[in-house]
């Protein structure tokens, strides 16, 4: 049977009933579908600045599945517009609604250094590793877990249908280093830990310590991605050496972002035994920052038991 289009609207009609003065045009700022954000006092005083994405469509009976992305004025767009997107046909994709909670500062365009480091650290790193600081402004880890536990998740249980069961954390190169500490200390508190490029080095002894504390007493289980760049301990091809200079080289071999992570994963495997699935990835052609990009949707499969 011979098949016809119903006669649409032609590019004349689109435009006429579309236009709009220039003006206007430039004055529109883009925003993504299903997001918002909103202020969240800490009780030290500090405040925070939370995006929220929602999925378009209805909850399933236990809630959506919820996403806690750190760093969220650099990372949470990124993440939600990945969910939204491949969420959109789970079956294919693996990837199933979810909601997306990103945690940020205020009056903040990407990252902000002096708010992370008191944030996400328990003490100033050692001087060998990250000699620029002199640890002042560091060590309020105890105070933002406290934000995380009494003030946002509540908030978040509230206001939005999602299930606690399957609550993940993501962070990247501090805040994945964060995240793990997090793991090594609250292991209960979620259920998947995503860590790009976690910055192991700025406590590796203290964090090895919680893991072994921590595999001894929990008896719950827990899925871990970790993902680094196979550039992360050298220049990579396209980094000059003229332009970042020998001490940028010495600098990622004290750190030792891909030995860390890698033995770490070892660690915790040992740890935590069969209560942890643990997944580590060495993204070949990656560095420290395309590795969040390259790894998302595979992260996000892993911590949902799904990939």
């Amino acid at each position: 049977m011979k098949q016809t289009c119903k006669k649409q609207d032609g590019p004349s009609t689109f435009a006429a009933r579309e236009a709009m003065p220039e003006t206007e045009m430039d004055a529109m700022p883009v925003t993504m579908p299903g997001c918002r954000r909103f202020m969240l006092m800490a009780e030290s005083g500090l405040p925070y600045e939370i995006f929220a994405f929602v999925p378009d469509a209805p909850p399933p009976p236990q809630g959506f599945p919820v996403i806690y992305v750190l760093d969220a004025n650099s990372d949470f767009i990124t993440v939600a517009e990945t969910v939204r997107r491949v969420s959109r046909r789970p079956k294919a994709t693996g990837i199933d609604p979810a909601v997306v909670i990103g945690i940020g500062y205020p009056k903040t365009g990407d990252y902000n250094a002096d708010r992370r480091h008191y944030d996400f650290t328990r003490g100033p790193a050692h001087a060998g590793v990250f000699p620029d600081r002199d640890g002042t402004d560091c060590g309020g880890q105890a105070a933002y877990i406290g934000f995380l536990t009494h003030r946002l998740l509540p908030h978040v249980a509230a206001h939005i249908p999602i299930d606690d069961a399957r609550r993940t954390l993501l962070g990247h190169s501090l805040a994945g280093y964060f995240a793990l500490d997090l793991l090594a200390q609250y292991p209960g508190m979620f259920a998947g830990c995503i860590a790009f490029s976690p910055s192991i080095w700025w406590d590796r002894p203290g964090l090895s310590a919680s893991l072994r504390e921590a595999g001894a007493i929990f008896a719950g289980a827990v899925r871990v991605y970790a993902a680094v760049g196979g550039w992360e301990q050298d220049l990579a091809p396209w980094q000059s050496k003229e332009q970042f200079g020998p001490r940028y080289h010495q600098v990622r071999q004290a750190r030792r972002m891909i030995d860390n992570v890698r033995e770490l994963m070892l660690e915790l495997t040992d740890a935590f035994g069969a209560h942890a699935a643990v997944k580590f990835e060495l993204r070949d052609d990656e560095d420290h920052a395309t590795v969040v990009t390259s790894a998302l949707c595979r992260a996000l499969r892993y911590v949902t038991g799904r990939g």
